[in-house]
């Protein structure tokens, strides 16, 4: 008994180490990041003749857990077949991570849920061994908590996904704002970005300043932008994006552009909200149907039931 309540607890503690890592390492990572570089520069303020190393100012996720990932997948590569994943299913799946804010690539991803999947599998099995059932049972019960565990980690990366798409179009109309005012006060495009990003927050504004990395580092803005279109794979963003640069290539004032798409996206916004509402009335009939007709007819024709049954008995 107590040789299952440790393989139970070991078991919870490596499936919510993966989760935390899967849910957090986007965040800590940035945050890592950030601190370093501020650190760094405080150091080189004060201290410049202070050379730090290069490796021992790298995140803990990039020094310890991330190697262990990449040998566990070259591993975990040789002997399973999903592991084995063709060079368009990676980049599917590392474009659904992407859109999905985590930092994290498709091995790590892979063997986070292969973990996630074997502790759920595990899980199963140590349940069916405290309940003692069958071995058709518990091997039903190992299959079924790895499916299980692969049904939750597919629906949380596209829940994310979707909550963050919305985000991002609840968003974009007061980023184009702010966008147009600043290069209404003789800001250049670029800087505007920059602008942007100083002054709001949200995952928009994170793939805003991707690109004006992008840019800063010497891509066109034609790409950078396409790039921005295609990362966040939102219908606004992407007119928002294709606007901007047919105005660059035509010599139109981006100024205008931007006036036009902010004006656009809050009239498409409310067309949409409009829409959702007209859908109230029919979405309603569904639950009425089930929950409040049925109580009805039992409080209205109850009684008489009853009494009709007392007349023939």
């Amino acid at each position: 008994m107590e040789a299952y309540i440790i393989a139970i607890a070991i078991s919870m503690a490596v499936l919510l180490f993966a989760v935390v890592v899967m849910l957090f390492s986007t965040k800590a990572k940035q945050n890592d990041i950030i601190r370093a570089r501020l650190k760094d520069l405080e150091n080189e303020v004060k201290h410049s003749y202070v050379i730090r190393d290069e490796e021992l100012s790298k995140p803990l996720y990039e020094r310890a857990v991330k190697p262990l990932f990449q040998k566990i997948y070259r591993f975990l590569s040789k002997f399973i077949p999903v592991a084995n994943r063709s060079r368009n299913n990676d980049g599917k799946q590392k474009k659904q991570l992407e859109q999905a804010g985590f930092a994290i690539s498709v091995e790590d991803y892979m063997v986070l849920q292969f973990v996630i999947m074997s502790s759920c599998a595990i899980l199963g099995v140590m349940l069916g061994v405290f309940l003692k059932v069958d071995t058709i049972r518990i091997i039903m019960y190992f299959f079924g908590g790895a499916f299980a565990a692969y049904a939750i980690i597919r629906y949380i990366v596209a829940a994310r996904v979707t909550s963050r798409k919305a985000a991002m179009e609840k968003q974009l109309p007061d980023m184009l704002d702010l966008l147009s005012v600043s290069v209404e006060a003789g800001i250049g495009f670029e800087r505007a970005l920059q602008h942007v990003t100083e002054n709001l927050d949200g995952p928009l504004i994170d793939e805003i300043s991707v690109t004006y990395r992008e840019m800063s580092m010497g891509l066109s803005r034609k790409q950078a932008l396409t790039l921005l279109g295609e990362r966040c794979a939102v219908e606004d963003i992407t007119t928002f994006t294709s606007a901007v640069i047919q105005a660059g290539q035509l010599g139109i004032s981006i100024r205008n552009v931007l006036k036009l798409q902010a004006a656009a996206i809050r009239r498409s916004r409310r067309n949409k909200v409009q829409e959702k509402a007209a859908k109230v009335s029919t979405k309603i009939l569904i639950p009425m149907l089930i929950f409040i007709f049925p109580v009805l007819f039992i409080v209205l024709l109850g009684p008489s039931i009853i009494t009709i049954l007392e007349q023939f008995s």
